[in-house]
């Protein structure tokens, strides 16, 4: 289950679209593509919009995507954001981050699929950044869906913070000892 402001912004998908090919038993393409409206005028939760939740036993190789500021051309303002993912109700971990101006569309692709596990969900971090401006946002996926392994794959999150400038990222050493 998501928490109440994550599904606050699921339910504030303005539109959804879904392609699905079963290429065998085991194996599913699939292209998701939503749209959200951003800006000044529009109520949110947070910039984290869950897409897609992994189903039991199965995990998803993400290949592709792209993001899309409607409207007109516009270096006035950049969306984008991150592409990441839900691990539990409300944590999301970025995965890569993202932008475009208004009115310009690109897509990505990763030097290799990015896996996301059983139960996770895939998430958008959009940024509305600039000029403020109320505009339309889409994102689009594209993935194969693949049975999971029977082991449970071990999965580990941290974070950290700095609390001054000198500090080193945990299991690295500090900058003074480089």
């Amino acid at each position: 289950m998501l928490s109440d402001g994550l599904l606050s912004n699921f339910r504030s998908i303005r539109s959804f679209t879904s392609y699905r090919c079963e290429v065998n038993p085991g194996t599913v393409e699939r292209e998701i593509s939503f749209h959200v409206d951003l800006g000044p005028a529009t109520e949110r939760h947070g910039d984290v919009f869950p897409v897609y939740q992994i189903p039991e036993g199965r995990q998803a190789w993400l290949g592709d995507w792209s993001f899309n500021g409607g409207g007109k051309l516009s270096r006035e303002l950049s969306v984008g954001g991150s592409l990441g993912r839900i691990v539990d109700e409300s944590h999301y971990v970025y995965v890569l981050n993202c932008a475009v101006y208004a009115g310009e569309m690109k897509i990505f692709s990763p030097a290799r699929a990015i896996r996301y596990c059983p139960g996770e969900w895939i998430a958008v971090c959009f940024h509305h950044m600039g000029a403020a401006l109320d505009i339309q946002v889409r994102a689009t996926f594209r993935f194969l869906e693949v049975p999971a392994p029977a082991e449970a794959p071990i999965i580990a999150l941290q974070n950290w913070a700095a609390a001054s400038t000198h500090d080193g990222f945990p299991g690295l050493p500090r900058l003074e000892e480089r």
